[in-house]
C-alpha cells in the first residue's frame, strides 16, 4: 500500500511541477511576440486490479501542447498579405505621384502652356528678340522638367529593384530558418521531446514571409511541412529550400519603341528561366513587382511619346520657316545661298529625336536655337518682318489632337497619365486602410485564443501550487505510515 501510495505521490508531484513550470513559461513570455501560451494535458494512468477491485494508479502527463488554430493562423497570414501588398503599393504610388509635382505652378502642365503661350506671345511680335530669348527659355523648362520626370522615375525604378532584391533574399533567409526548424522538430518529436516554442519560431517565419508573399502551408504524403508562394511554387519542402534569385527581362524593339526592362523573380533550381513574378498576387513583392513593370514602364513610355511627339511635331512645323535676318534673294524672291549666313530655314527647333525610346531623357534645343534666338523662325517667307504663320502654327499644337494616333492633345495625354496614378493611389489608400482593419482583427482573435493572460496564468500557478504541496503532503504521510507498519513487524 505504501509503495502505490508513494508512486501515486511521485506521479502527483511530477505532474504538479511539470504544470507550474508550464505556467511560469507562459508568464515569462507573455509580451513575446508571436508566442502561443502551452497547456499541459494530464492523464489518469492504467489502473490496476486486484481480485474484484480496480485501484487507480495516479496522472501522468499526456502532451504539453501549445494553443493554436491552423484557421486562425491562415486567416493572420492572408491578411497580412493583402495589408503589407497595399502598404507598398500606395507607398510607391505616392512616390510616383510627388514625381508631377503639379500641386504649385511647377507642373508639367504648366510649363507645356506657358512654352506654346510665348509662341502665341511671339505671333503678336514676331520681330521681338525679347520674346525670342523667352521663347527659348520657356522651352529650356520644359526640356529640364521632362528630363527631370525621366530621372525620377529611373530613381524610383532603380529603388524599387533594389528592394524587390532586398526582399528576395531574406525571403531565402527566412526559408533557411523554416528548412532548419523543421529538421530539428522532426528529431525532438520522434525523440518524445516538446516542440512547441520551435514550432512558434516556425510560425512567426512563416509570418515574416506573409509580408513578402501569399503564403500556404501544409504536411505533405511525407510528413513534410511545405511551405509554398501561392501561385508560384514551394519554397520549402521539409529541410530544402528553393531559392529565389532576381533578374531582369524585356528591353526588346516593339516597333519604333524599345520597352522598358521588367524586373523579375525566379526559383533558381535547375537554372528556371521562368518568371514567377505575374502569378504572385498578394504581399510586398506582387505589390513592388506590378508598380516596377506596369505602372513605372507605362509611365515611361507616355513620357517618352509626349517628348517625341513636341519635338517631332515643332520641329515639323519650325523648319518650314525663315530665320529672322536680312537674307539675299534673287529677282523672283529666292533666297541666295551664303555659307557665311549659315542655315536660314530647315532648321530644328529641339534636337533631332533619336527615337521614341528615352525621349523624354534625350530632347534638347538645336545647336541652331541655342547659339541665336534669331534661329526661331516665325514666317514662312523670307525678309518678312510681320510673318507670324510658323509661330501661330507652333502655338495651336497645344490644342490640337496630335497624340495617341489622333485621339490626344498634349495635355490630355499628360493629364490622363497622371489622372490614372491617381486614381490608383487613392483606390490602394482606401484598399491600405480595410485591409488594415482586417489584419487587426485577424491579430485580435489570434491574441484571444493563444496569447497569455497574466491573470488566469497567476490562478492555474496557485492552483498548481497547491497541487505540489499536496502531493508533498502525501507522499508524508505515505512514508509516516510505512514507518508505522515497519515499527509494529518488530
Amino acid at each position: 500500500m505504501g509503495a502505490d501510495l508513494f508512486s501515486i505521490g511521485r506521479s502527483s508531484l511530477r505532474t504538479s511541477k511539470k504544470s507550474l513550470a508550464t505556467t511560469s513559461h507562459n508568464i515569462a513570455n507573455a509580451n513575446t511576440e508571436g508566442f502561443s501560451r502551452q497547456k499541459v494535458t494530464a492523464e489518469n494512468n492504467t489502473p490496476i486490479q486486484s481480485g474484484k477491485n480496480v485501484f487507480g494508479t495516479g496522472v501522468n502527463i499526456k502532451t504539453i501542447k501549445r494553443v493554436h488554430d491552423k484557421l486562425v493562423e491562415k486567416k493572420l497570414n492572408h491578411s497580412l498579405s493583402d495589408y503589407n501588398f497595399n502598404k507598398e503599393r500606395t507607398s510607391q504610388l505616392s512616390n510616383i505621384e510627388e514625381l508631377f509635382n503639379e500641386i504649385n505652378s511647377d507642373g508639367m502642365n504648366k510649363i507645356l502652356n506657358r512654352f506654346f503661350n510665348s509662341f502665341r506671345e511671339l505671333s503678336n511680335q514676331p520681330e521681338n528678340n525679347v520674346v525670342r530669348t523667352l521663347v527659348r527659355d520657356n522651352a529650356s523648362i520644359v526640356i529640364s522638367d521632362f528630363k527631370r520626370i525621366g530621372n525620377e522615375i529611373t530613381r524610383v525604378k532603380d529603388g524599387i529593384d533594389k528592394k524587390i532584391e532586398s526582399v528576395a533574399f531574406d525571403a531565402n533567409q527566412q526559408g533557411k530558418v523554416i528548412a532548419s526548424l523543421n529538421k530539428e522538430i522532426t528529431r525532438l518529436e520522434n525523440m518524445g521531446g516538446e516542440t512547441g516554442d520551435l514550432r512558434d519560431q516556425r510560425d512567426n517565419a512563416v509570418r515574416v514571409l506573409s509580408d513578402l508573399f501569399e503564403i500556404k502551408t501544409y504536411e505533405d504524403e511525407n510528413s513534410q511541412y511545405v511551405v509554398n508562394i501561392v501561385g508560384a511554387g514551394s519554397l520549402v519542402a521539409g529541410g530544402s529550400v528553393n531559392t529565389l534569385r532576381v533578374g531582369k527581362v524585356g528591353g526588346d524593339e516593339v516597333g519604333s519603341y524599345k520597352d522598358e526592362s521588367r524586373t523579375e523573380i525566379f526559383f533558381e533550381a535547375g537554372g528556371s528561366k521562368t518568371s514567377i513574378s505575374e502569378n504572385i498576387e498578394s504581399g510586398m513583392v506582387a505589390a513592388l513587382v506590378k508598380t516596377r513593370n506596369v505602372e513605372i514602364v507605362n509611365l515611361r513610355k507616355q513620357l517618352d511619346e509626349m517628348a517625341h511627339g513636341l519635338i517631332g511635331i515643332t520641329n515639323a512645323i519650325h523648319k518650314k520657316g525663315y530665320v529672322n535676318k536680312p537674307l539675299p534673294t534673287d529677282q523672283n524672291g529666292n533666297v541666295i545661298n551664303d555659307p557665311s549666313l549659315g542655315k536660314v530655314t530647315d532648321i530644328n527647333f529641339f534636337k533631332e529625336s533619336k527615337g521614341l525610346s528615352q525621349a523624354s531623357l534625350n530632347i534638347d534645343l538645336s545647336d541652331e536655337i541655342q547659339a541665336d534666338v534669331k534661329n526661331i523662325t516665325t514666317g514662312l517667307s523670307p525678309n518678312s518682318p510681320g510673318d507670324n504663320r510658323i509661330a501661330i502654327a507652333i502655338s495651336k499644337v497645344q490644342h490640337e489632337k496630335l497624340l495617341g494616333g489622333g485621339s490626344k492633345t498634349f495635355e490630355e495625354s499628360y493629364l490622363e497619365s497622371i489622372g490614372s496614378i491617381g486614381l490608383a493611389t487613392n483606390k490602394s489608400k482606401l484598399n491600405t486602410e480595410q485591409s488594415k482593419g482586417i489584419l487587426a482583427q485577424a491579430k485580435n482573435i489570434k491574441e484571444r485564443l493563444s496569447g497569455v493572460s497574466i491573470d488566469e496564468e497567476a490562478t492555474n500557478m496557485v492552483k498548481y501550487q497547491h497541487a505540489y504541496e499536496a502531493s508533498a503532503k502525501m507522499i508524508k504521510t505515505a512514508d509516516e505510515m510505512f514507518d508505522s507498519v515497519i515499527g509494529m513487524m518488530r
